[in-house]
């Protein structure tokens, strides 16, 4: 009985924290305001990849997916495109948008705001769109590439982007899509290239676009830290310093994954080379 009261009361907590501080300019748009809908969509995501795929799969022949994978690079590419240059048209061209403080403002219906929010709700769907790379490598039976970064990223961006946009939207968030639009553009248009062999000498590529995600998370650790230190706009303090604190640990978790990919097999590479020599 105690434990069914706290969940009651979990439930109202949260409809009434929607309800009250919901962005209403968004509010009707699917997938928005019910917060419980998206747990729902992570925990299917994540029985799918983590249990029941590999397990469908166990005594199946891995699927050729290579051109269902190139259609899909090709539309993450021109989406994420066309929505970067949107969002940035939008906010940080403008000299109306801030890029040290943008305060949360549920009232600006302006008509560039309207179109920011609509891209941002571009994003947020993009997000869904994300969680295929999953799919697709357990279809493929590449179970050793669903490592905790790589579902913990998908997963946490669904979970994180629809928070901005019941929230936040317009806000001093809105960088983190506009950078991450940009490096995804960047990141599938590799994809896409390699499918098709054209980047066959020229892999060295992959360990930029690594290092152009650490570039993310360490400019938009400052960008959140702005907001703690010096906060003219009333920026929620909560949840500039939980952007703070997830850039940091997605920043280290990537530096791992570099370190452990590039730079330690490189060292070995050139110590052998040494050996032999």
């Amino acid at each position: 009985m105690p434990n069914q009261n706290l969940i009651s009361y979990l439930y109202c907590l949260v409809r009434d924290l929607y309800a009250e501080n919901g962005d209403p300019r968004v509010a009707h748009l699917p997938l928005l305001g019910n917060i419980w809908i998206v747990l729902a969509i992570i925990g299917v995501y994540l029985a799918f990849v983590l249990h029941y795929g590999p397990k469908w799969m166990e005594h199946r022949d891995p699927f050729e997916l290579k051109r269902v994978m190139q259609v899909y690079n090709v539309i993450q590419v021109v989406t994420n495109g066309i929505i970067f240059v949107i969002g940035l048209w939008n906010t940080y061209l403008r000299s109306d948008f801030s890029w040290t403080c943008q305060p949360v403002d549920h009232t600006d219906t302006s008509p560039h705001m309207m179109r920011v929010l609509y891209a941002s709700y571009g994003y947020y769907m993009l997000k869904y769109l994300d969680l295929l790379d999953t799919v697709f490598i357990v279809l493929r039976k590449k179970n050793s590439q669903v490592s905790f970064l790589h579902v913990y990223h998908h997963g946490g961006m669904v979970f994180g982007v629809s928070i901005f946009m019941t929230f936040l939207g317009g806000s001093h968030c809105t960088l983190l899509g506009v950078i991450n639009l940009l490096v995804h553009s960047v990141m599938y248009s590799y994809y896409y290239a390699a499918s098709l062999g054209a980047l066959q000498h020229i892999l060295w590529w992959k360990q930029k676009i690594t290092q152009l995600q650490l570039l993310q998370f360490g400019y938009l650790t400052f960008h959140f830290l702005l907001v703690i230190l010096r906060n003219p706009c009333q920026f929620p303090v909560f949840i500039a310093f939980i952007g703070f604190i997830q850039n940091i640990f997605m920043f280290s978790m990537f530096f791992d994954f570099y370190y452990k990919t590039y730079v330690r097999k490189q060292r070995k590479t050139a110590e052998s080379k040494l050996k032999t020599s």
